[in-house]
């Protein structure tokens, strides 16, 4: 078993700048069974649930951080803690600041069944609406990481690395015997063939983590006083957002010239002509026919909602939407 959640914060956070952004989980009713299991869990765990979450600085840069808590029934994911994860990344995307995740979890909570299963599917929105502001979600995986956290938030970073000799992946190897009557194959599901694989980005030991975060940021030159594009200027039909090839259009980044704010681009850019169809060349050159039945005559139709000029449709890059000036 790897690092507690608290070991981790004392090795890898700037000493003495962890906030906790944690507040008492909420179960409602119980069975008994299930109760005496949580109580349990906190005696050995020294935690109140799965996951603790809260922010802290990183070679003096803020950063958000989630963890989880192996120690507090294997790390799995029930409602309360699948609250708790779904908050704090909501608020580093409120507040503009990169979140670091380091998962280390047998996956969904058995004792919730199916409502503890669903609850991936709303952390992985979070997590998706968390890149989409334009900040960076950057992931630890730890030893253990399995199951439907591995699926989810685990696979979902920016930049993924993994702890050393971790194991990794969808179904566990226990799982997998039992369902065929053969033990998994050995060193597969480890840190360092995923890596050999290209499906995490490096194996890193937690020593060397906060080095590791620091260098990234810095490349993406996110700074603590900059401040992202709000969050809701990149929702489908948000605020002054129109949408050209699937990309929202926010506020900060308007219409071409020439087009409209919504984002249809019904206009041409300006100073510069329109280019003639050749039904209307024709049209329009003396001596010449008439186009035909069936023959379209107007704009050059471009390939980016439905009837923009392709010179003024928006690159596509990844993180953000901008117009091609012409």
């Amino acid at each position: 078993m790897g690092l507690t959640s608290t070991e981790l914060i004392d090795l890898v956070l700037d000493a003495e700048t962890w906030t906790s952004w944690d507040t008492p989980p909420s179960y409602g009713d119980l069975p008994e069974a299930y109760a005496a299991d949580l109580v349990r869990a906190r005696e050995r765990a020294g935690t109140d649930e799965s996951v603790v979450t809260g922010e802290a600085r990183i070679a003096g840069r803020r950063v958000a951080v989630v963890l989880s808590e192996f120690r507090f029934l294997a790390g799995s994911i029930g409602r309360a803690s699948a609250e708790r994860l779904i908050a704090a990344v909501e608020r580093a995307t409120r507040e503009g600041l990169p979140l670091l995740a380091g998962p280390a979890s047998g996956g969904t909570r058995m004792q919730e069944g199916t409502p503890a299963f669903v609850q991936m599917v709303r952390i992985a929105e979070a997590v998706t609406r968390h890149k989409a502001a334009g900040l960076p979600y950057l992931v630890y995986l730890r030893h253990p990481t399995t199951g439907g956290v591995m699926a989810s938030w685990g696979s979902l970073g920016h930049v993924t690395v993994a702890e050393p000799g971790a194991l990794l992946g969808f179904l566990g190897p226990k799982v997998y015997e039992v369902l065929n009557g053969r033990p998994f194959p050995s060193g597969v599901q480890v840190a360092e063939n995923l890596f050999a694989h290209g499906l995490v980005d490096g194996v890193v030991p937690p020593d060397e983590l906060a080095g590791l975060v620091d260098r990234v940021l810095t490349i993406l030159d996110l700074r603590p006083e900059k401040s992202p594009r709000p969050a809701e200027a990149w929702a489908p039909g948000g605020p002054a957002g129109g949408q050209c090839g699937g990309v929202t259009r926010g506020a900060d980044h308007p219409a071409p010239r020439g087009g409209r704010a919504g984002g249809r681009g019904e206009g041409r850019p300006r100073g510069r002509p329109r280019r003639p169809t050749r039904a209307t060349s024709r049209r329009s050159t003396p001596g010449t026919r008439s186009p035909g039945p069936g023959v379209r005559t107007g704009r050059v139709r471009g390939r980016c909602s439905g009837s923009r000029p392709r010179t003024s449709c928006p690159s596509t890059a990844p993180g953000r939407a901008s117009a091609t000036r012409v």
